[in-house]
């Protein structure tokens, strides 16, 4: 139920977010650490609000002639909430609407991009990439809230049935509502919000949350427990986890990252997990010195270079507000730096995989083709034969990547280079 007080703390809450340029999740986790006394489902409810006021930020503030933060978010609780106009009139002394005034404000509305929250520099890419009568399709899905995504530890457990019994009971979810993953053999897909800190299968490190296209891209890395493997910006160290178990914990897995508070969260990850063939490296930069030692050493480099985030904004819908032109070039220039420095590192024979959850050409087509450009030591090799290799029913082409009309996933793009000279 909806109160003044709690009325309040969402408006704090989004006041916050539209103000600092920090991730929306970190902002929300850093307001919940400072508000204890909510409970859990209040912090359920306000998480949800929270999310999608920013998720259909453009829409809420095209209707909203007052243009305060107030208006927008009472006009979402009317929609989206269901609140009567009584209720709404308490929680806001301002607001003086009727039905009618709103459900016509709301009908004006034509323009798709507009109506679904979709900013110019992703309309502009979409284009591109899909047909003018599946565009709509497209931006409503956008504007979706995402599923939860777990994958199971192999290290742990072989079986996906197994676990997708047993999460089943610990969890009570109604059957309807869970399901394994279309593509991936490890994956297991829950409604949204659904909570499993607390649950034995997530404390004893049998299962992990991690969305089903990067469980895909770490069996594209195709490793094997014979081989030293790099995962050159493992940051929160998801795929560094499940490509250490797909190598069965054995080899030796390198995870390298310029965050030191990212690698000693992924220390505790790494101890859940069981995993014993990882190692945790910090460094400066790309071109740190500990890198240079360890040049052609590599039998994969995987590269999930920082990037927009834009294919994850159904999960990420402040990433929508916060990046242009100019963002994405620096990005661009960041991570062909990245790539090169890494590529550095494999062997002859050996494979470099680049990755990115971005939707943009820019980041992805566009960086692939520099670097075979700049770089005749390299080939790009087809992730067909590998897909297959391992039973995981999609097709694609060359390249790795998701369709926002034809896969249920994030929108991820990964390329593998190998290194023939």
């Amino acid at each position: 139920m909806i109160n003044k007080f709690i009325f309040e703390k969402i408006k704090q809450a989004l006041k916050e977010s539209f103000e600092l340029c920090k991730p929306a999740d970190s902002i929300l986790s850093y307001f919940f650490k400072n508000n204890k006394n909510l409970g859990v489902n209040e912090r359920r409810l306000i998480a949800e609000i929270y999310f999608g006021v920013i998720r259909n930020k453009l829409f809420y503030e095209a209707i909203s002639e007052k243009k305060n933060l107030e208006d927008i978010i009472l006009k979402y609780l009317f929609f989206e909430n269901k609140l009567t106009i009584d209720l709404l009139k308490k929680l806001g002394s301002d607001f003086q609407y009727s039905e009618e005034d709103l459900n016509k404000s709301k009908n004006q509305i034509k323009n798709p991009l507009i109506k679904f929250s979709v900013p110019e520099l992703i309309a502009e890419q979409l284009k591109y990439s899909y047909d003018s009568d599946k565009l709509k399709f497209i931006y409503e899905r956008l504007a979706q809230p995402a599923y939860l995504d777990i994958r199971v530890n192999l290290n742990k457990e072989k079986s996906q049935d197994v676990v997708f019994k047993q999460i089943q009971g610990d969890l009570e979810i109604n059957s309807n509502n869970i399901r394994k993953t279309k593509y991936s053999p490890i994956g297991i897909r829950l409604p949204r919000g659904t909570q499993i800190q607390n649950i034995s299968l997530f404390k004893d490190g049998i299962i992990e949350v991690q969305e089903e296209g990067s469980q895909i891209l770490s069996y594209l890395v195709d490793a094997n427990r014979n081989q030293m493997v790099a995962d050159f910006c493992a940051g929160a160290g998801g795929k560094t986890l499940a490509i250490g178990a797909l190598m069965s914990n054995k080899g030796r897995l390198y995870a390298f990252d310029v965050s030191d508070r990212r690698l000693q969260n992924l220390k505790k990850r790494f101890k859940r997990s069981g995993l014993s063939n990882v190692v945790s490296y910090l460094i400066k930069n790309e071109n740190d010195i500990r890198t240079k030692r360890l040049k052609g050493k590599f039998d994969r480099v995987l590269v999930d270079a920082p990037c927009s985030g834009l294919g994850t904004i159904r999960r990420n819908p402040d990433l929508k507000w916060k990046h242009n032109h100019n963002s994405i070039k620096e990005m661009q220039i960041k991570q062909y730096s990245i790539l090169n420095a890494a590529a550095k590192l494999c062997k002859i024979g050996g494979r470099l995989i680049y990755a990115t959850c971005s939707i943009m050409s820019e980041e992805n087509e566009d960086i692939v083709d520099k670097f075979l450009l700049e770089n005749n030591t390299f080939k790009l090799i087809e992730v067909q034969p590998i897909l297959d290799k391992y039973d995981i029913p999609i097709k694609m082409n060359t390249v790795f990547k998701v369709r926002l009309d034809e896969h249920e996933m994030d929108g991820f793009f990964a390329a593998i280079f190998e290194k023939i000279k």
